[in-house]
């Protein structure tokens, strides 16, 4: 699947692909497809609007995957989203094709979308990255 693929998707809450998705689901399946590595696991229980479980879920595959947080994106890093104390939204670090760090989201009701680094961080009160 190519990004522009990614791109012609729908935003649907839970969806795990390959036509629907969501931020979790898309961030999962282009980080496996572009960037290689596990396959990270699929949280079905980590849908939009569930806060308490998105932010359980981000600590928990991030200690099980052994990734480590960063202030610095990087391309194929998760872009974890964050107001306060909780994580509400993920994405995925690319380098579009001129060379610039974007994000690769979908949320609703905008969908599918590259977003420049620096939008991305200014639409939340912290991002924090995390590598493999």
């Amino acid at each position: 699947m190519s990004l522009q693929r990614y791109l012609a998707t729908r935003y649907v809450a839970g969806g795990r692909g390959p036509v629907e998705y969501d931020c979790w689901g898309m961030t999962r399946d282009a980080k496996f497809e572009f960037f290689g590595g596990v396959k990270l696991p699929e949280c079905a229980d980590a849908k939009p609007g569930l806060i308490p479980v998105i932010t359980r879920e981000v600590a928990r595959v991030a200690h099980q995957y052994a990734m480590r947080a960063t202030e610095q994106p990087e391309p194929g890093h998760v872009a974890t989203a964050w107001h306060g104390r909780v994580c509400v939204h993920v994405g995925l670090v690319i380098r579009d094709q001129e060379g610039v760090l974007k994000i690769l989201e979908t949320d609703d009701p905008t969908g599918p979308c590259l977003t420049r680094v620096r939008h991305f961080e200014q639409r939340y009160s912290r991002v924090v990255y995390y590598a493999d």
